[in-house]
C-alpha cells in the first residue's frame, strides 16, 4: 500500500507533492520527480512486475511439487531478517543507485498549509523522525496504525515489539490530526490504548485494504499446478500466525492419506521462531514433500498461486486486517480462517471461521475442500482497487482541511 499510495499522489508528472524520507542524516524533502525514480528502484527490487515465467522462486516450487531432481538437491536459501547495519547500508545503497542523496531538510522545504500523510507505521518508533513537524504547526498531519496486536497479545511478539508499538501509538496520538485504519477492530484497540495514554484518537477513516494490483490483473490459475490439489497460506513465519497448526494437520494428511495428501504452499519471509516452527520440515522428508515454504514469490506468482489453489488458509491467532482472507475472497477461492475479529469483519457465506486450537475441525474443514478445476478470476468491484482505496483516503485527508492533494 505504500507502494500503490505513492504512486498515485506521485504518478502525475506535473505533480507538485513532496516526498518526505528518513534518512540516517536527517528527514529530508524530495520533489516528485525525486520520488518517482524512487519508486521505480523499489519496484525492480520488490519485483513487483516480474512474470510467474520469469519468478526464480516459483520455478523452484513447481520443481519441488513435481519432485524433479534439481529442485529437491538446490532448495533456495530462506531470507534472513537484517541487522541495523545492514538496513542503513541498504538505505545507502538505495540513495546512491538514484542519485536521490538528501539536500533539503523537510521543515524548510514541505509548503504552507501542506497535508503530511504517512502510512508506514514501523517508523513512528523513532520520534526523532517526526521532530520536524514541531516547528511546523501549519502542517496537518495524517497518521495510519495497522493494529495493537503487540500491545494486547505481548505474548505473541518479542520481548522489545510492545514497548516499540507502544511508541509508535504515542506519536501518532502527539502529531495526527487524523487517522486512517485498515478495520473497525483496529481503530477500537488503537484507541483504547490512546485513552491509556490519555489521548482521545482524531477523527478517522476506517477503510478496508484494497485488492493487490497483481490480484487484479491475473486471469487464471496457475496451468503447471492444473491438476494439483493444493492450499495456499501466506504470512511472516511467526507464533503468531499459527503454521504449528498447519504442520500438524498435514502430518495427520500424510500419516493416513500418504501420497493422495494435498500439498500446502506456505509463502512468507521467515520471523521470530521460523526456524524452529518449520523444523518438521527439516526432520521429515515426507512431509517436505507436500508442504512447501516458499520466500520471495513476485506479486502476480502469488496471484496465480492463490487463483488456483483449493483454498487458502488463515491460522493466525490475531490480526488487525486479513489481507490473505481478502485476497481469496475476491479471487473466489475457499477460505478457512480463524474466528477472530478481523476475519469476522471480512468473511463471507462461503468462510470456515474456525477456533485457532481446533486442529479437529480444521483437519474436517480441508479434507472436506474438494479439487477445483482451472479457475478463472471473477469480476472485481472498483471500490476493492488500489486506485479506489486510493482516492478515499486522499479525500478523506483533504478534507480535514478542505483542499486537495
Amino acid at each position: 500500500m505504500d507502494l500503490a499510495l505513492a504512486s498515485h499522489i506521485f504518478g502525475n508528472k506535473s505533480s507538485n507533492n513532496i516526498g518526505v524520507l528518513p534518512t540516517p542524516f536527517g528527514v529530508y524533502a524530495y520533489t516528485a520527480e525525486q520520488v518517482r525514480i524512487l519508486l521505480s528502484y523499489i519496484r525492480e527490487l520488490w519485483a513487483e512486475d516480474t512474470k510467474p515465467a520469469g519468478d526464480l522462486q516459483l520455478q523452484w516450487l513447481l520443481d519441488k511439487i513435481a519432485l524433479r531432481h534439481d529442485a529437491l538437491l538446490s532448495p533456495i536459501p530462506p531470507a534472513t531478517g537484517l541487522l541495523l547495519r545492514n538496513k542503513v547500508w541498504r538505505m545507502l545503497r538505495m540513495l546512491h543507485a538514484t542519485g536521490l542523496f538528501p539536500r533539503r531538510f523537510a521543515h524548510r522545504t514541505v509548503p504552507a498549509n501542506a497535508v503530511y500523510l504517512n502510512i508506514g507505521q514501523l517508523g513512528l518508533a523513532m520520534p526523532s523522525f517526526f521532530n520536524w513537524l514541531a516547528k511546523r504547526p501549519d502542517i496537518t498531519c495524517a497518521m495510519m496504525i495497522h493494529d495493537a496486536i503487540p500491545i494486547d497479545y505481548p505474548h505473541l511478539v518479542g520481548e522489545k515489539a510492545p514497548a516499540y508499538h507502544r511508541q509508535m501509538i504515542r506519536t501518532a496520538a502527539q502529531h495526527a490530526d487524523c487517522m486512517i485504519f485498515n478495520s473497525a477492530y483496529t481503530r477500537d484497540s488503537v484507541s483504547a490504548v490512546m485513552r491509556d495514554l490519555g489521548q482521545a484518537c482524531p477523527p478517522a477513516l476506517v477503510r478496508s485494504l484494497p485488492l493487490p494490483a497483481a490480484f487484479i490483473d491475473v486471469e487464471t490459475g496457475m496451468e503447471e499446478l492444473s491438476g494439483t490439489h493444493y492450499f495456499v497460506a501466506v504470512s511472516t513465519i511467526e507464533p503468531r500466525k499459527n503454521f504449528a497448526l498447519l504442520l500438524r494437520v498435514w502430518q495427520r494428511f500424510v500419516a493416513t492419506m500418504g501420497a493422495a495428501a494435498p500439498h500446502l504452499i506456505i509463502v512468507g519471509s521467515p520471523g521470530k521462531d521460523a526456524g524452529s516452527i518449520l523444523a518438521p520440515l527439516e526432520s521429515d522428508t515426507v512431509l517436505a514433500n507436500r508442504v512447501h515454504h516458499v520466500v520471495g514469490l513476485s506479486s502476480p506468482a502469488l496471484a496465480s498461486l492463490v487463483l488456483g489453489a483449493a483454498g487458502v488458509l488463515c491460522p493466525t491467532l490475531a490480526e488487525g486486517f486479513g489481507l490473505p482472507l481478502l485476497e481469496a475472497n475476491a479471487m473466489g477461492v475457499p477460505a478457512i480462517a480463524t474466528d477472530i475479529p478481523a476475519h469476522r469483519e471480512l468473511a463471507t457465506a462461503t468462510t470456515v471461521l474456525l477456533p485457532p486450537d481446533d486442529e479437529e475441525g480444521w483437519v474436517r474443514a480441508i479434507a472436506a475442500s474438494p479439487k477445483v478445476a482451472m479457475r478463472r478470476r471473477p469480476h472485481i468491484p472498483f471500490a476493492m482497487t488500489e486506485a479506489a482505496y486510493c482516492a478515499d483516503v486522499v479525500e478523506f485527508v483533504s478534507g480535514i482541511q478542505g483542499r486537495a492533494i
